[in-house]
């Protein structure tokens, strides 16, 4: 296999085409040397003929290649798969490696042109336009908070032991671009190269056991561990000296963290029955214990370095005075310390550092016993004496001198960095500067777990509790407004809600414990731990007022309560229900205790599969400017929180062009937003790749925090007309949608029949059901990740373009001149419609209706297949058509070359295996019994084929 027809003989791109050729050979000889000739040569013919049928659509061709697909055995069937499928692996590293060398180009050679979307670029930008003064930019930067949020969402089918060797070979290929390499060592990286890809061809890349939730925390530690903990500081780094050069005297706060990160990996709960309330618990001390554990090493490094002598360097009384201090409170090490460094203050100092976070490491070993629930009998009883909520006692660390909060660390810290610079010891003094950095973002916390859940499971709970209190009426049969009545009522009263030795079902008692461990985790972990409590399917008021009580009952009375509005329906009555919430006395009370600050999170997912791509986005950017004016008018600071997947039709695409295409003032210096599946691994598996995405998110959001020329070229009543025409395109695409998704009889039966939507839960790739009711048939039930999975799988896409055609050519019926003239006008000025259309063309690019052609005529009912797919791509063809009027080119992506040519040249590497997956379905469901190895196939065609579409979900 070889990589010579992957990029063009551009300048810049020679390297690449390098890297990629190099690595195609490797493979090409490991073919050779485990699967033999014969594995070899028919790999290479199935891409040659994949390669004609892209440039010459010939039946002839096609039909030779099915001949030869169908001749193959299972094994080679398996050996054809796993050869493009580890291509694809090979070309995705040295891709990511390209962009790492390309960012590296322009900090060398054009340090005057810095990278687009650059901290460096955009700060220039500002202070060139002239608009922002120094003040409106410290403001910016005083308030800013930016929080990435992984979740545990399954959408990324690699393996972590896999993706630990495409960073080792990511390695050797930056090792390789060094000019100046011995022949001797050339020869070592190849051979290094080589042995990585015989062992990834030796690895099975299908999970074989079913990942676990703490599989999945584990999973996501490994990226704050490899690339983020050292990213955090560079990126802090870079951003106080790019101030520093445009906006001279604008600072980032010495203990500012305008980043930070949240997870939902363990506290998620929304439809996973396998994340309990201990999953919880034990989560946070693996975060904790991760984070204590690098500034363990972190503190020591610096104490071996720290060297310095009284004799020859000065000594703040600060300083001095806290050595006293710990002395006093850590003996044992302040007997060590005074003889082996009696005259070396500052390795003292770090030496107490060290002896304290080895105590408090030792302390969180010693929480693992603190929540015990051996045996679902233990589940119904609510009393307090329960394990749950039993405290500590006689553990071992009990009594030493332990960090309790990260602001204790940070401050012994910040004495040894202000002494060095007192003794004029710059460069020592910066190297304490970066962890006390990643001390302030991280915390001992590492990441704020959210807690989600749906909102059926409050509602349920509450219904048992008033049944048992013997209410003529229980909550369930109350209406909205019997419901806020009783809620608030309950919020002012001082008694609590149940009685200590009352019983409940397993799943309300579970219900009541997730707020205990809540309470148990901000007392014994850290007061950062949890921050928020996520409301998943919010309707009404009394959703999150239902929390608010369940909360009280636990003793939580500063937990935020967050409301996730997802359907079309939901994101429209989102301002009108957070309305009653600001008006109502004991929800007021609770912003009160947040400092009149209000999380809103916003669904992208769910609303585009309710409503399709076109009007999710209208009605999520209608939904944040209206959420903004009640927050205003209420005297609430609001905080939106962005749950985007990685594919357009969940909200995804460029995260850059997302946030500057955010409604004008909704952002604020404020954003959180979720980073899901496969993106986390394509955004953090490098350190590089890692600081270039923080630093787009971070320039995007200073960027759109502020006032500039485009606002200004603006008007009020273009933007009205704007909006005008966008509300009848939403309209018309929206009944298109329905009428497609939800009307067209048989549709759900082709989705499941033309795609490997039911194959993917065999993957093992994530911890949650793929459907929120087991064995519904209804598209209401799916979630919206294998619903986008599905399509991408059987090269449809149809998530991120569905109906839009319909809309458009609607809108440009009659009047079709002045209106075209409008939508070119809108694609050009408003940063919105922009990025939607550019979303929406990417997905049609990548989309393929000949291949998609095939899974439609392997469906079981053929004729249903043929109706519908006709039907699907008439609407592509359309939508294809009226975008490329819109954006005035001759082919999809032509103002995206880069793009462009990575689609095309990819196309023919993928197409073997959506052949090979199509016949592998077929055969798996024509069969009268289950054939694993058969099955195992087609999971390897899953494999193959997301790392060739690359963002699958």
């Amino acid at each position: 296999m070889t990589g010579k027809n992957l990029s063009q003989d551009t300048n810049k791109d020679v390297p690449l085409r390098n890297d990629i050729h190099l690595l195609g050979d490797l493979l090409g000889e490991t073919l050779k040397q485990f699967g033999g000739r014969r594995l070899f040569e028919t790999e290479e013919r199935v891409r040659a003929l994949c390669k004609q049928l892209r440039t010459k659509r010939a039946p002839e061709i096609e039909r030779e290649l099915r001949r030869l697909l169908h001749s193959l055995s299972l094994d080679d069937e398996i050996g054809v798969i796993r050869a493009f499928s580890v291509y694809f692996q090979l070309v995705n590293i040295a891709e990511q490696h390209h962009r790492i060398r390309r960012k590296k180009h322009y900090e060398l050679h054009s340090p005057e042109e810095p990278q687009r979307g650059s901290i460096a670029a955009t700060l220039r930008e500002i202070r060139q336009d002239g608009r922002v003064t120094r003040r409106q930019m410290q403001e910016v930067i005083d308030r800013l908070e930016i929080i990435p949020v992984m979740t545990a969402h399954p959408t990324e089918a690699a393996r972590r032991t896999l993706l630990e060797k495409h960073r080792r070979i990511a390695g050797l290929l930056d090792e390789s671009d060094g000019k100046e390499l011995s022949a001797r060592r050339r020869t070592e990286l190849r051979a290094r190269l080589a042995a990585e890809i015989e062992s990834i061809w030796q690895t099975d890349e299908v999970r074989q056991t079913q990942l676990t939730p703490l599989d999945e925390v584990a999973n996501t530690l490994y990226y704050f561990d490899s690339t983020l903990f050292e990213a955090v500081p560079r990126l802090m780094e870079e951003l106080g000296q790019q101030l520093e050069s445009q906006f001279p005297g604008v600072q980032v706060g010495d203990r500012a963290a305008p980043l930070r990160f949240g997870s939902w990996v363990g506290g998620d709960r929304d439809g996973n029955p396998n994340v309990k309330p201990d999953t919880t618990w034990h989560t946070l001390r693996l975060q904790q214990r991760t984070v204590l554990r690098h500034y363990r090493d972190a503190v020591y490094a610096l104490s071996r370095r720290s060297s310095e002598s009284e004799r020859y360097s000065t000594v703040s009384d600060a300083l001095l005075a806290s050595l006293d201090v710990d002395a006093a409170q850590l003996p044992i090490t302040a007997g060590i310390v005074t003889r082996q460094n009696p005259e070396e203050p500052y390795r003292r100092k770090l030496t107490y550092i060290h002896a304290r976070l080895l105590n408090t490491l030792e302390r969180n070993e010693d929480l693992e016993s603190a929540l015990r629930i051996e045996t679902p009998k233990h589940l119904l009883s609510i009393r307090p004496a329960m394990p749950i909520i039993e405290a500590l006692g006689g553990s071992k660390s009990a009594g030493k001198s332990c960090y309790r909060t990260g602001r204790q660390l940070w401050d012994d810290l910040r004495l040894v960095r202000d002494s060095l610079r007192e003794a004029k010891s710059e460069y020592a003094a910066r190297e304490v500067d970066r962890l006390m950095r990643q001390v302030a973002v991280f915390d001992l916390h590492l990441a704020t777990l959210d807690i989600r859940q749906h909102s059926a499971r409050h509602t349920a709970a509450l219904a048992e509790i008033t049944r048992a209190l013997g209410f003529e009426r229980d909550y369930e049969r109350m209406n909205e407004e019997e419901r806020v009545a009783w809620l608030t009522a309950e919020l002012t009263t001082p008694r609590p809600l149940v009685a200590t030795d009352a019983r409940f079902s397993e799943e309300t008692t579970e219900t009541l414990n997730v707020f205990r461990v809540v309470r148990r985790a901000l007392e014994e972990i850290s007061e950062s731990a949890i921050r928020s409590y996520i409301v998943s399917m919010t309707r009404d008021a009394s959703d999150l007022l239902a929390v608010l009580v369940l909360a009280k009952q636990a003793g939580l009375t500063e937990l935020a309560i967050v409301p996730l509005f997802e359907t079309i329906d939901d994101l429209r009555r989102a301002p009108e229900v957070m309305a009653r919430l600001f008006e109502n006395p004991a929800y007021g009370a609770r912003l009160e205790s947040q400092h009149r600050l209000q999380e809103v999170m916003i669904g992208y997912s769910d609303s585009s599969k309710d409503g399709g791509i076109l009007t999710s986005s209208w009605e999520l950017y209608k939904a944040q400017e209206r959420l903004s004016g009640v927050a205003h008018a209420h005297a609430v600071e609001l905080r939106l929180f962005h749950g985007r997947g990685g594919t357009v039709g969940r909200g995804g695409g460029p995260s850059h062009e997302a946030i500057l295409a955010q409604p004008r003032g909704t952002v604020a210096g404020r954003i959180k937003i979720t980073e899901q599946g496969e993106v986390v691994s394509s955004k953090y598996s490098l350190p590089e790749i890692a600081l270039r995405s923080l630093e787009l998110t971070t320039a995007a959001v200073i960027r759109a925090s502020l006032p500039h020329k485009e606002e200004e070229e603006e008007s009020a009543d273009r933007l009205a007309h704007w909006k005008t025409a966008m509300e009848r395109l939403s309209e018309d695409a929206f009944a298109a949608y329905r009428r497609i998704v939800r009307e067209t009889p048989g549709f759900y039966e082709y989705f499941i029949q033309a795609t490997p939507v039911e194959e993917l839960q065999h993957l093992r790739i994530g911890s949650r059901p793929a459907k929120r009711k087991s064995g519904s048939q209804s598209i209401d039930d799916l979630r919206a990740i294998p619903w986008v999975f599905g399509w991408t799988q059987s090269r449809h896409l149809l998530p991120g373009w569905l109906a839009v055609g319909t809309a458009l050519q609607n809108f440009l019926a009659g009047t079709r001149r002045k209106n075209l003239a409008l939508l070119r006008e809108m694609y050009r000025d408003w940063k919105f419609f922009h990025s939607a259309v550019s979303n929406i063309e990417m997905t049609l690019a990548k989309a393929d209706f000949q291949i998609a052609r095939q899974y439609a005529a392997r469906t079981e009912d053929r004729d249903l297949g043929k109706r519908i797919f006709k039907t699907l791509e008439a609407e592509y063809l359309l939508t294809r058509e009226m975008i490329l009027k819109i954006t005035e080119k001759r082919d999809l992506l032509d103002s995206a070359p880069v793009l462009q040519r990575s689609i095309r040249v990819r196309n023919p590497y993928v197409d073997p295996m959506s052949y090979l997956q199509i016949e592998l379905l077929a055969r798996q469901r024509a069969g009268k019994h289950d054939d694993p190895k058969l099955l195992y196939a087609i999971l390897l065609t899953i494999n193959g084929i997301a790392a060739g579409m690359r963002n699958t979900g």
